[in-house]
């Protein structure tokens, strides 16, 4: 399995590649190739793209409605960034395309999904359960809450009826793919709770976590959750901790404290197998 990052909150200093608040992963594995989540914009995804040599993407999972993982949608839609766009199949929950944003001193800030794409165009499939996408992958969203330290920041809403209302991410879809070594899980921002998440797919596959692969929420959290996350991580023994875009810089320290050489730190361009 080869898994690159082409877009992250950060790049190499040396690195052509572009970085923004955003997050995308391309995933090959058994002939297939998946991508999870697009970035933030056009731009960038167009960027890494050209640079990296990527010129087909067959799959994308649309892994929440916010827009620094669906904004550079766009991109994808252009036949000379990505050969046969009409062919991309996009996977995402119905509740993705409804309105969020970020409401803080009684102010909001649209960071939905963009308004410039139009989702009938896609060819697209609405998931709503979890669901088989072939051998050994699946997309997972029957996440339990499993833990009392991994609230749902309240400044996130969602327009319903005219309302805004908390976030509760109906919409977020995770990844797992099934190997030799164990779970293999992608997250995009976590918002449900990166240990809710691990936890719940442990026990609804039963097997072991090998790795766990994205982004955990965390930046901006109190030093107790990040230590609880850490401790509850740990207690899984995952072979591969790959993290990356919304941690916060603070936990990836953690991260890699804790995890030595099994610790990846994600950036645009950044590539390992498993």
């Amino acid at each position: 399995m080869k898994i690159t990052c082409i877009i992250d909150n950060r790049a190499g200093f040396k690195s052509n590649l572009y970085a923004e608040h955003g997050f995308s992963l391309l995933v090959e594995h058994d002939d297939k190739t998946i991508m999870v989540d697009t970035g933030k914009t056009p731009l960038v995804m167009r960027h890494n793209l050209d640079v990296l040599g990527i010129t087909t993407v067959e799959e994308v999972l649309i892994s929440h409605g916010h827009n620094d993982h669906t904004g550079g949608l766009a991109a994808l839609l252009d036949s000379k960034i990505n050969i046969h766009p009409n062919e991309t199949k996009f996977y995402m929950h119905p509740q993705a395309l409804t309105p969020k944003y970020a409401v803080e001193d009684d102010e909001k800030r649209y960071i939905g999904f963009p308004e410039t794409v139009d989702p009938e165009t896609l060819n697209r499939e609405w998931v709503t359960e979890n669901t088989s996408l072939g051998k050994d992958t699946w997309i997972f969203n029957q996440v339990e809450y499993q833990c009392g330290f991994e609230p749902i920041p309240p400044y996130l809403r969602v327009e319903v009826g005219g309302k805004l209302l908390p976030d509760k991410f109906e919409d977020e879809i995770n990844m797992v793919m099934k190997t030799d070594e164990g779970l293999v899980v992608f997250s995009g921002c976590a918002h449900k709770g990166i240990v809710n998440i691990l936890y719940s797919v442990k026990e609804y596959f039963q097997d072991e976590i090998y790795a766990v692969i994205g982004g955990s929420h965390l930046m901006n959290a109190p030093p107790q959750r990040i230590e609880n996350t850490v401790e509850a991580i740990k207690k899984l023994n995952p072979g591969v901790i790959a993290m990356g875009h919304c941690t916060g810089f603070e936990a990836l320290c953690h991260f890699k404290r804790e995890f030595g050489d099994k610790f990846i730190l994600l950036a645009s361009g950044v590539g390992f197998q498993l």
